[in-house]
């Protein structure tokens, strides 16, 4: 019989016969197919992805050393290596310092404000009751947040706490905020929040080394996150000390924190990281991907450098066939300026004259030091490393040289990457401590939320808020702010959008500020409302005004 299929003809005659099912055939026949030939087997690997980035045969994957693991051992136990190498690298200076401090600056600056935006149609409540009540919110959030009684250790306000937050979370790949409670006479409120270093969270009964264990209950602790057998984060061990501390006082001991509330769901402690792959527990540095080319670049330049050093202190030998008994080269430095005592070490002074002894010759030291490729070499690899973590080698090197559109695109490229880095951390730190310290500002009486623990939707609104951080800054502000005054005029944003972008500033103070000033220029019998070319109006209207309160008519 034939048959089309998807416009192809067949003869069922000249179909294969089926297999038949396991149960049809003799017992203990083999059902497993033939094994392929060499040959065919080396035809199948040369197809597709096999003849190019699978390809074990290709000269470029001779000598290749890669393996396959999953999240946890890929990640989650090289935690403790990653960390001592990238801390080692932010204390040393350079590019492993610059790009965290960088992003740092631009994500949390003077620290990420909280505006209150209630859903006051869920809640019923009228646009005037509603901005009442988000700005009462808004000034007992601050009584909270700007002392340092907001800090377990009673050293930080709130926003200094974001920035070592986020900081820490790149440095270390990942940092801990425990919620407490700890009275204080300064305020009504007893949160407090305790910031743990990624070192602290880890497996019980190890020296801090990333490690992983099975529970009795069939799940696992993976580098002191313990996770049920489905996978889901149920609770964090804490060391009581660092485990890298010299001086510890007692012996290590743990104690295990549940995720979350069992009867309010609400979190007890937070967890900042930033997630590569699923089933990940543990973050990585920030710079983890470039370790080994930062590294291998601080060599570099330090070479480099004490080439030049060495190059500028060798500047005259002198030779002689006998011994005068004067200073030899050994004596270049004095006594009282060495550095170290090891005798096979030699120490050099700059515009010295150094005398050798017989016998002793100079020969492979090169005054003349001259690397033209310095600076090229050195350009491509920091271009390199911004790439991998994401920020041109302008902002990198804090080095605008180009034209004003490539800045300008630096920086736009830059700030796509701020802002997402600004909304993961406010999801995971600024909200869901806002809205620990909403229900207990709820429960105090100091804020009225009806309905605020009777209702997870009721709930939701009375917790909306939106978080303001520093601006993109501007190459050129007027242009910038003729082409905002255009978006608003053609309906594709907001007088209260543009505020934001472009000082991070609120629409409606501003509109109340303006209303004050205009008042009071008026009262004055100055022009209400100047051209913005300059100080007082580019017409000089600010300038009439005064002349004529002067009682001049010029």
């Amino acid at each position: 019989m034939k048959f089309t299929l998807h416009g192809q003809e067949y003869d069922s005659a000249k179909m294969p016969a089926p297999i038949a099912p396991a149960a049809a055939l003799p017992a203990g026949e083999d059902t497993r197919p033939a094994e392929k030939p060499a040959a065919d087997r080396f035809r199948m690997a040369a197809t597709g992805y096999g003849a190019h980035g699978a390809s074990t045969v290709k000269n470029y994957a001779l000598g290749w050393l890669y393996g396959g693991g999953s999240a946890e051992d890929d990640i989650d136990l090289q935690g403790d290596k990653l960390r001592k190498r990238a801390r080692d690298l932010y204390t040393g200076g350079g590019l492993g310092r610059g790009a965290p401090a960088t992003l740092t600056t631009n994500v949390v600056g003077w620290g990420i404000r909280p505006r209150p935006k209630i859903d006051a149609a869920a809640l019923g409540l009228s646009e005037d009751a509603a901005a009442e009540w988000q700005k009462k919110a808004q000034r007992e959030f601050e009584l909270w947040a700007k002392t340092p009684m907001c800090d377990a250790c009673r050293q930080h306000n709130f926003w200094e706490l974001q920035e070592l937050a986020f900081r820490s979370m790149l440095m270390s790949g990942d940092v801990f905020a425990l919620f407490t409670e700890k009275a204080n006479p300064r305020t009504p409120y007893q949160l407090a929040l305790r910031l743990i270093e990624a070192d602290r969270v880890s497996t019980p009964d190890t020296d801090g080394e990333s490690a992983a264990e099975q529970t009795d209950s069939g799940g696992r602790i993976i580098d002191g996150v313990e996770v049920n057998s489905e996978g889901e984060v149920i609770r964090y061990h804490i060391s009581n000390y660092h485990p890298l501390m010299e001086d510890m006082p007692d012996s290590l001991a743990w104690t295990a924190i549940d995720a979350f509330g069992k009867d309010t769901g609400m979190p007890n402690i937070l967890h900042l990281m930033t997630a590569e792959r699923p089933d990940q527990h543990r973050g990585v540095p920030y710079i983890a991907a470039m370790i080994e080319q930062i590294k291998s670049l601080d060599r570099y330049i330090d070479s480099e450098l004490a080439a030049n050093i060495v190059s500028a202190m060798l500047t005259v030998f002198l030779t002689s066939q006998t011994d005068d008994g004067t200073f030899s080269l050994d004596d270049a430095v004095p006594e009282a300026d060495k550095v170290t005592d090891e005798e096979r070490q030699l120490e050099l002074a700059s515009g010295a004259i150094y005398k050798l002894n017989p016998g002793e010759n100079v020969t492979t030291v090169n005054p003349g030091r001259t690397n033209t490729t310095f600076d090229s070499f050195v350009g491509r690899m920091v271009t390199m490393i911004g790439s991998s973590v994401e920020i041109p080698p302008e902002v990198l090197l804090h080095a605008y040289n180009s034209n004003y559109t490539a800045a300008k695109a630096a920086l736009l490229d830059f700030w796509r990457v701020v802002r997402r880095y600004r909304t993961r951390f406010t999801d995971s730190f600024n909200q869901p401590v806002y809205e620990q310290w909403l229900a207990e500002a709820v429960a105090l009486g100091r804020i009225e939320a009806p309905g605020f623990f009777d209702d997870a939707g009721i709930r939701d609104a009375w917790c909306g808020c939106q978080w303001i951080g520093a601006s993109q800054g501007h190459v050129n502000p007027v242009q910038e702010a003729e082409a905002a005054a255009q978006r608003v005029a053609l309906n594709i944003s907001t007088e209260e959008t543009e505020a934001l972008e472009f000082n991070g500033s609120d629409w409606a103070e501003n509109i109340r500020q303006r209303a004050k000033e205009i008042a009071a220029r008026r009262e004055i019998g100055a022009d209400p409302d100047p051209d913005t070319g300059g100080a007082g109006g580019s017409n000089g209207s600010w300038g009439r005004d005064e002349s004529r309160r002067n009682g001049s008519d010029d």
